[in-house]
């Protein structure tokens, strides 16, 4: 059944785009008890869950909450929902389903306040930046109102950490990425210039969950915002927001792009700030053109009038999540904006912006109540700046060889294949061969859909890439962990670097006689590729 939203008497005059229609179809035929919707910064998931807020509550006579985890981010939602009796759990503010048929709540405020709430009184709930949920503060709240039907809205379905968030959602039901959205004229088209600055990473350290280590940043940083306000004078146009490194960092750039203008150009946000607000609207009615942040303005920030955006900030290539939250900001059309431009000089811009949403991904980790907090790993004390002088100063911070325009477009939609040893096919397609049974996924087809074979069967209609691997690796998972020294690519390095069987030589004579082999030096894992190439060489090639 097709659902069409009517505005009710009294509600905004809201328009919808054909894909917000869509989304709210999808989500009044949901069956199921939790969804996830991923939908590009700039999209308008807003009015998305405030359209299907206000449906729920006239037609259905529902208690709507919707969770957020800042200020900014509880409020948002209230504006579009006007005809409608409206509560705020945060701070010093309280709310109840007496009056109130909608409650716009604060995570870290409605945690300690549960008790005050009947778990039967909810119907529906909304979790905004929803790859936060997986949080113990949101899986609290989500198994006090456990009846409640959940739809959960993201602008990336990836967490830095790896942790899925199938772990909180049963479904992913609708996904509208950057890529998307500019291909479609909802977002403004990207222009992208690479600049590198005179530093290295090699000896910033990874962390468990696959981050780059903050203190390393912080240190290796440390004096390159001299080289950020020099990007910023010779490439930026109109407002600008840079994403910089660290605290200390931030301020010095704003301090520098300040002193060289000889007047209050720039302003530095961080979650310290007072009233950030108020600096937020300063920019947008032009009185100063430049925000320079440090893990603030990256979910539910509002800048349609950002112009430029500065990546001074290394970001690790397993969080593309973070990387589209920066560049979305300024992706949001306004009046006389052709375009955006993204500086990038920490070179992330040399992997995909977006990749495929996927609820697959590790476990959460099982916490021991009675085990201390450990200290961080890896802390490096604080550093001073370097203060340089005379002939010590460069007559340019950037590394003028690593000055070039890029197409960010081209790097296309990035896929999780959730580490199998796929062997990709010179065709473009990809497959898996494991003791009794082989996977084959077809060529991507114009769409970006493809077929996926396994044995003899094949499937009768295409699908996502990304449905594809996330389908494949469950039923890896499920029924053949015994071969994971095969098809798992960590385990399998291992596993590989044994000396090849009898049995793998013997088979590899019998697939191609004449093949030449050095016994004495092929490994297990080299074997193994080579007689699945062998016996599938027509796919391959």
């Amino acid at each position: 059944m097709k659902y069409t939203f009517q505005n009710s008497r009294d509600s905004p005059n809201i328009e919808l785009r054909p894909y917000q229609e869509e989304a709210l179809e999808t989500m009044c035929n949901y069956e199921g008890h939790s969804a996830l919707l991923v939908i590009a910064t700039g999209l308008g998931k807003t009015i998305i869950f405030d359209e299907f807020i206000r449906k729920r509550v006239l037609e259905d006579d529902h208690n709507c909450l919707i969770l957020s985890h800042r200020e900014e981010l509880v409020t948002q939602p209230l504006k579009y929902l006007s005809d409608i009796p409206c509560g705020i759990e945060l701070g010093k503010k309280h709310s109840d389903f007496g009056y109130n048929k909608v409650i716009s709540a604060s995570v870290q405020s409605l945690e300690g306040r549960l008790n005050r709430y009947n778990p039967r009184e909810v119907d529906t709930i909304i979790v905004d930046e929803a790859h936060h949920a997986v949080a113990p503060t949101y899986r609290k709240i989500l198994s006090h109102f456990d009846t409640a039907q959940v739809f959960g809205f993201t602008a990336t379905a990836q967490r830095g950490d790896k942790i899925g968030l199938g772990n909180v959602f049963e479904d992913l039901v609708f996904e509208r990425n950057l890529l998307w959205g500019i291909e479609n004229h909802y977002l403004c088209p990207i222009e992208c210039q690479q600049v590198r600055l005179k530093y290295s990473m090699e000896s910033v350290r990874i962390t468990e969950y696959g981050e780059l280590n903050a203190s390393d940043v912080a240190r290796i940083m440390s004096g390159t915002a001299a080289g950020v306000a020099e990007v910023f004078q010779k490439y930026a146009r109109g407002p600008t927001i840079i994403y910089a490194a660290s605290v200390r960092e931030a301020k010095d750039i704003t301090e520098i792009i300040n002193k060289k203008a000889g007047k209050t150009l720039a302003a530095t946000i961080l979650n310290s700030t007072p009233d950030r607000g108020r600096w937020l609207s300063a920019f947008e009615d032009g009185f100063i053109q430049v925000l320079v942040n440090f893990g603030v303005l990256t979910e539910g920030t509002d800048l349609p009038c950002t112009e430029t955006i500065i990546m001074a900030r290394p970001i690790a290539r397993t969080n593309v999540g973070l990387y589209a939250q920066c560049v979305g900001r300024g992706l949001r059309m306004y009046p006389g904006k052709k375009s955006c431009l993204v500086i990038d000089m920490v070179g992330i811009s040399s992997v995909p912006i977006c990749t495929a949403a996927t609820l697959i991904g590790k476990d959460l980790p099982k916490l021991n109540p009675n085990t201390e907090k450990k200290k961080p790993e890896g802390m490096v004390p604080a550093m001073q700046p370097t203060i340089l002088s005379g002939e010590q100063i460069p007559k340019t911070w950037i590394d003028q060889r690593t000055e070039r325009r890029i197409d960010i477009m081209e790097n296309g939609i990035g896929t999780d294949m959730h580490n199998v040893a796929w062997i990709p096919n010179k065709n473009g397609g990809f497959l898996l061969a494991i003791p009794n049974v082989v996977y084959r996924i077809s060529r991507p087809l114009s769409d970006g859909t493809a077929y996926l074979r396994r044995n003899k069967k094949c499937a009768k209609s295409p699908m996502p890439l990304q449905f594809l691997f996330d389908y494949v690796y469950t039923d890896l998972e499920k029924k053949h962990k015994n071969n994971r020294h095969i098809w798992d690519k960590e385990q399998r390095s291992y596993w590989g670097k044994g000396k090849a069987s009898e049995s793998q030589i013997s088979l590899i004579h019998r697939l191609s006689p004449d093949y030449e082999i050095d016994a004495s030096t092929l490994t297990s894992g080299d074997a193994s590729i080579l007689i699945q190439e062998l016996l599938y060489s027509k796919e391959v090639s």
